[in-house]
């Protein structure tokens, strides 16, 4: 099982997230959100955010809806919100695939089951200053698109809120 830890940065122009594996100090990706858009649209980078594009995921207004594309702008996921929904979760389609990531009330934990009951991935927000999330995969779902769900579970749930 891969572990990954996503953190966004406090200050950057727009929103900036680096993520590290297994808990080490070294930077394995950016994600980078653009500013001043009505849509959020963020670029994912390996290694800082000068790195080569890998990904990069457009959201829709309502943020309801996140698409996932590769470094050649192939359609790779996508990630489906519930517009009115009284516990929290999305959905992931992903190589013909649907997985239901179920949040709860809180949204603290999201667990992604796989067509075998087992789980697919595993998204907790944890308790920091900064938006802060522990991401356990166990390579089902590509890590591109897993760590770009936990952004939009930031994006969609923890941005503006004054929850962390």
């Amino acid at each position: 099982m891969e572990t990954y830890e996503v953190v966004q940065k406090l200050l950057s122009w727009g929103p900036t997230y680096e993520v590290r594996q297994d808990h080490k100090e070294e930077v394995i990706l950016t994600v980078k959100g653009k500013i001043l858009t009505a849509s959020p649209k963020l670029t994912m980078h390996q290694g800082s955010a000068e790195g080569p594009e890998v990904a990069f995921m457009q959201g829709n207004f309502m943020k309801t809806k996140f698409e996932c594309f590769d470094a050649q702008k192939n359609l790779v996921g996508t990630l489906t919100f519930p517009l009115i929904a009284f516990k929290k979760g999305f959905t992931v389609a992903v190589g013909g695939q649907e997985y239901k990531a179920d949040g709860g009330f809180l949204g603290g934990e999201f667990k992604c089951l796989g067509p075998d009951g087992n789980p697919a991935f595993v998204i907790a927000k944890q308790l920091s200053l900064r938006d802060k999330f522990g991401i356990s995969n166990t390579g089902l779902i590509p890590r591109d698109i897993v760590v770009l769900a936990a952004i939009a579970i930031d994006q969609k749930y923890f941005q503006d809120s004054g929850i962390d």
